[in-house]
């Protein structure tokens, strides 16, 4: 029986090392997460000890253990499927196979809001923005693109219970609409359209190119311009989902992806890739409008269908939204997109310049 215990106990031992011991050969995880991981710090940095040497170096071993990728795809499996639930940081699984991100629970819960002295600071900056941008002549919206769990409440798992408040969203609407803010309700098109096909990814935070589509329609019509057959498409089984590699990191899930014709062409003097630049540029022989778009990463769905409606498409991913950038390229029109739960960034900010 001691020996058993022994032999066990050595077991245990040495499963908990492998990972350590492949790590410390040189062992490295394959990176399937959308995130910069973690860096190994320097025990000395400027001439002096780095006094966060220890939390930084425990941040460094939970992204870079040895197997990592395999064994937290174990667990998860394993969760769910004696569980029929997880709830993580960065993902939550919900009905029908669903999954949410983690970070935006808050809000469809409807706790740790925005107050309303904050959404007021929101809606007078862009009720400033847009009077600076009118006066020169310059036609501007803003857009908060939705939550997956605003567009789709059915799909959250049941112990996830709203209380009822009124949310960000709708609360900003209000002040917008008393300032005359022009902005477009993405959520509305989507709600509205789902029971078509789905509007977002499954496995992905993001809407897909279909809710791309119908969000470009609506800004076309506000704006003026050209609007395309969002039922004039291919498709394919090949995208895997952000939030899927969160949850199920070697596993692997193909989603489908609409395929939408250049309705118009288009070109760019380079390739365009959105985790290395921060701004991009595109050029069409469609009209002699040029258009500024402030967005974050729901706006790179956008960018081939808007490159097809004006003459010139600036975008930038930066953020504050500093008004250089746009005045450089002399726009005729500005669009703003923001996700929904960022907005406390936005208000952070709109309070830090005294609304």
């Amino acid at each position: 029986m001691k020996a058993l215990r022994i032999i066990f106990i050595s077991v245990i031992i040495a499963a908990c090392l492998v990972p350590s011991v492949f790590m410390i050969a040189g062992y490295k995880n394959p990176n399937r997460e959308n995130r910069v991981l973690a860096k190994l710090p320097s025990f000395i940095e400027k001439g002096s000890i780095n006094t966060d040497f220890f939390a930084k170096l425990d941040k460094y071993t939970n992204d870079h253990f040895a197997f990592r990728d395999v064994l937290v795809n174990a667990f998860n499996t394993m969760d769910v499927a004696v569980l029929n639930d997880f709830n993580g940081t960065n993902a939550v699984i919900g009905k029908e196979g669903h999954i949410f991100y983690g970070e935006t629970v808050d809000d469809y819960l409807g706790i740790d809001l925005l107050s309303q002295e904050e959404i007021d600071a929101i809606a007078d900056y862009l009720a400033d923005l847009q009077k600076e941008l009118s006066e020169k002549g310059i036609r501007f919206a803003f857009m908060v693109a939705p939550n997956k769990a605003t567009v789709y409440p059915e799909y959250m798992p049941d112990y996830l219970k709203p209380n009822g408040a009124e949310r960000n969203i709708a609360a900003l609407y209000k002040a917008l609409e008393k300032r005359g803010v022009v902005y477009v309700d993405a959520a509305e098109v989507l709600i509205n359209a789902k029971a078509r096909r789905s509007v977002y990814y499954q496995h992905d935070s993001h809407w897909n190119n279909f809710g791309a589509m119908l969000v470009y329609n609506r800004i076309a019509s506000i704006f003026g311009l050209e609007t395309f057959d969002e039922e004039d498409y291919t498709t394919v089984f090949d995208r895997t989902g952000d939030l899927h590699n969160f949850v199920y990191p070697v596993t692997e899930y193909k989603e489908e992806r609409i395929i939408y014709p250049d309705f118009n062409e288009w070109s760019t003097k380079k390739p365009i890739d959105f985790d290395r630049d921060k701004t991009i540029a595109t050029t069409s022989s469609v009209n002699g409008l040029t258009m500024v778009v402030y967005h974050d990463s729901f706006g790179r769905s956008l960018q081939p269908i808007l490159s097809q409606s004006v003459g010139k498409l600036f975008m930038s991913s930066y953020f504050p939204y500093k008004t250089d950038y746009i005045y450089k390229n002399s726009p005729d029109i500005v669009l703003i997109e923001l996700v929904e739960r960022n907005l406390d960034k936005l208000a952070e900010y709109a309070v830090s310049m005294g609304y």
